[in-house]
């Protein structure tokens, strides 16, 4: 695990707010002590509109976007990031530049 690691914040070419931070992809196991954690480096942006609504439609309340590259990413089910544990209900890519979105919310009912 990376301690002390900091937030980068910038701007993408839309001039939306884009975070660099370490989140853990999670492959669930059995119990806690059997879960598969992997640490990467992602690219945190804020969910539009018609994104929320359409995890609305899935019972999902969705949190963040995230951007990681392809190959970092195996097919994980949730995330850890802000003290909070997401699930990722929906994956796109990889693109053109090689990363692949992971978006992650919670369930509605748990919020």
């Amino acid at each position: 695990m990376v301690s002390g690691l900091q937030y980068a914040f910038n701007q993408n070419q839309r001039g939306r707010l884009q975070i660099d931070a370490y989140i853990t992809l999670v492959e669930p196991g059995e119990t806690k002590e059997e879960d598969v954690k992997n640490g990467v480096i992602a690219t945190v942006e804020p969910i539009g509109r018609d994104e929320f609504v359409a995890a609305g439609q899935k019972g999902m309340k969705a949190r963040h976007k995230f951007d990681v590259w392809a190959n970092e990413y195996n097919g994980e089910q949730e995330v850890e990031f802000d003290g909070r544990r997401l699930t990722i209900y929906r994956s796109y890519g990889p693109k053109a530049d090689g990363k692949i979105e992971l978006y992650a919310g919670e369930r509605a009912g748990n919020v």
